[in-house]
């Protein structure tokens, strides 16, 4: 079985306001080629197709026009997990629609889809989240773990039990519990596979995927993910990788296109999984072109950085301009770069150090009601109400973090 591992497509995100859309369009197009090159039996989508769980109708007519192709009539199985970022009802809309496509979509872990004919496979429904198939003569068992939420892990490992219960559990030890309940349905001579959308202990990530509730607790070591699946195929970390420890049995394969600028230096790509029951899986690595990159330029002086928009005027890019000066950048001089360059993202002063220092000290010397007054004032055009004052410096004296300690970060 030859199985095409792909994740974090974000459809319909934005780069500082600029539609990425087109670009996705283009990566997508190659996935498709990837597929028919390869001549993948199945897809693997491994969560978060879509930016935010209310897509523009441009972003799903390409999602849907991209299931579409990938499957190819009905001759390719393609599978769909939800992430984080997609609301799952969602997803799981368009299923019956795209049954005889041979396209199956999980959103939730508890989703269960019925058994029955798949496109061109028959495809037998044993658990939720669990299905089997055969493929080339061959048996393959798919267990499929949409984002696992602390909400949707208890509703599936607790629904009739004590609420203390479930709390006595971690998250690591749940996801671990679930993984284990759906191993079961592994057979020696299938070939097995995992999907999910988690963090796992030691991913490198560049700071697309960081939400505000992770602590260690969300980080889920190698040992909860089942020995038994072959292939353990991941989406929420848009840097391609290997799980470390895992020697290439458990990958992230990234998003299709960098999202922010720290990501413009990864090569991105999808992973051709090849697998056979009992024998280990061999991945081969298939890249994707950037046909639009997000580049940073240094420049010495405005008269350099004008010059470089000139030059690369015609040429598709994405720029954050930082600009070495003594004074700011006059609103005229911003007009002029961009008049050459309409996909500069931001311009930086880059003040010398001098100066800098100067700030700096400055900056130390305020406390950090100052500090705050100050933005506001900036930003609104008035002093802040004394009341917002007192109730922010509440909110962080409950946080155990206290005037003087800001004063000192």
């Amino acid at each position: 079985m030859r199985l095409l591992h792909t994740a974090d497509w974000h459809l319909g995100k934005l780069l500082e306001g600029k539609s990425r859309l087109e670009e996705q369009r283009h990566v997508l197009g190659q996935f498709v080629s990837f597929a028919e090159e390869t001549q993948a039996d199945v897809v693997c989508i491994a969560g978060d197709i879509f930016d935010n769980g209310h897509p523009s109708a441009a972003a799903e007519s390409l999602f849907y026009d991209t299931l579409k192709k990938l499957s190819n009539h009905g001759t390719r199985l393609v599978l769909v997990i939800a992430g984080n970022h997609d609301q799952p009802s969602r997803l799981e809309a368009i299923g019956p629609l795209v049954q005889e496509h041979g396209i199956l979509i999980y959103g939730t872990p508890k989703t269960k889809l019925p058994s029955g004919k798949y496109g061109e496979f028959e495809v037998q429904s044993l658990d939720e989240g669990v299905f089997s198939a055969e493929i080339h003569g061959e048996k393959a068992v798919f267990v499929c773990v949409p984002y696992p939420s602390e909400k949707s892990l208890n509703e599936v490992l607790y629904q009739e039990e004590d609420a203390e219960e479930k709390k006595a559990a971690d998250y690591s030890e749940k996801v671990k519990a679930l993984f284990r309940k759906k191993a079961v349905w592994y057979e020696e001579d299938s070939v097995n596979v995992l999907v999910s959308h988690v963090f796992t202990l030691g991913c490198v990530k560049d700071g697309s995927e960081q939400g505000m509730m992770l602590g260690n607790s969300y980080l889920l070591p190698l040992e909860v993910f089942p020995k038994e699946a072959q292939y353990v195929a991941l989406g929420h970390v848009h840097r391609p990788q290997k799980a470390v420890g895992s020697q290439g049995r458990i990958r992230y394969s990234g998003s299709p296109l960098p999202y922010r600028l720290q990501e413009a230096v990864i090569a991105k790509q999808c992973f051709l999984v090849e697998l056979h029951p009992k024998e280990e899986s061999k991945v081969q690595e298939y890249y994707f072109d950037n046909p639009k990159p997000i580049e940073k330029w240094v420049c010495k002086d405005y008269e350099e950085a004008l010059r470089l928009c000139k030059e690369h005027q015609d040429r598709p890019c994405y720029v954050y301009l930082q600009i070495h000066t003594d004074t700011y950048i006059r609103e005229e001089q911003l007009k002029e770069l961009k008049t050459y360059k309409e996909d500069i993202l931001e311009v930086i002063p880059l003040f010398s150090s001098q100066e800098t220092e100067d700030v700096r000290e400055t900056f130390l010397e305020k406390s950090f009601e100052e500090l705050f007054s100050s933005y506001y004032k900036e930003k609104k055009g008035v002093e802040p109400e004394q009341e917002v004052v007192e109730l922010l410096l509440g909110l962080l004296e409950k946080e155990g973090e206290d005037a003087s300690g800001l004063d000192e970060d």
